[in-house]
């Protein structure tokens, strides 16, 4: 009976300790009026780098490695919210051997988005958005491009130039707001819906592209 009693006592113990640090996933998510500095957003930042750099179309925008929504990304097993380390979404996106994503020949993501994912991984992998909008302060280079970065550049890039259409640079993105194709394309107004595989940016976001594109499109 002794027997009995301290191996249910050791097994216990094992599931205690397995589970000590697991963070449970809620799929209601949130959705905060104010963007917090310190907090990195899932809608905000982490799906659009997935979407851009993971979900191209013939990529993970389908079946088991679906990375186009939370609900798939976080049922794939390649997400543990709390560690960051030992998440293989992480492994991959560092790069190295035949798991390296996004593959060659398509860029790496740098080192800023690569820390961005895995700080909200740390965080706990929420199912967070937020609302944060600021349309007063548009310049190219502190507000305008990362956002173009952070949705736009994977799938537009020197090694994947989806549709052989590039946003590299203020060049590039001159030549669309020239030509109409950069607000029609974030509009859906005559061109296709972009970014692909997504509802399309944050009206504030293109709010703010519309402003500055107003202003002159200024390389500012």
């Amino acid at each position: 009976m002794k027997k009995i009693f301290f191996s249910f006592l050791i097994v216990g113990s094992l599931v205690l300790v397995s589970c000590k640090h697991d963070i449970p996933i809620d799929l209601n998510g949130t959705i905060s009026q104010n963007c917090h500095p310190d907090t990195v957003y899932f809608g905000n930042t982490i799906l659009p780098l997935l979407v851009s750099n993971c979900a191209m179309p013939g990529c993970h925008n389908h079946g088991e490695l679906n990375l186009t929504s939370y609900a798939s990304v976080m049922n794939s097993g390649i997400v543990k919210p709390g560690h960051p380390n030992t998440s293989k979404l992480v492994r991959v996106i560092n790069g190295g051997g035949e798991e390296a994503m996004p593959p060659s020949p398509y860029s790496a993501l740098t080192s800023d988005q690569i820390n961005s994912i895995k700080t909200w991984i740390d965080q706990g992998a929420k199912f967070n958005s937020c609302i944060g909008c600021d349309t007063v302060n548009y310049k190219f280079a502190a507000d305008i491009w990362p956002i173009l970065n952070t949705n736009c550049y994977g799938c537009h890039n020197n090694n994947n130039p989806g549709g052989n259409i590039y946003i590299r640079n203020y060049t590039d993105v001159q030549a669309m707001v020239l030509d109409g194709s950069l607000i029609g394309s974030l509009q859906g107004n005559g061109y296709a819906l972009m970014p692909k595989n997504s509802t399309g940016l944050q009206s504030c976001k293109i709010i703010q592209i519309q402003k500055w594109i107003n202003d002159g499109a200024q390389n500012n």
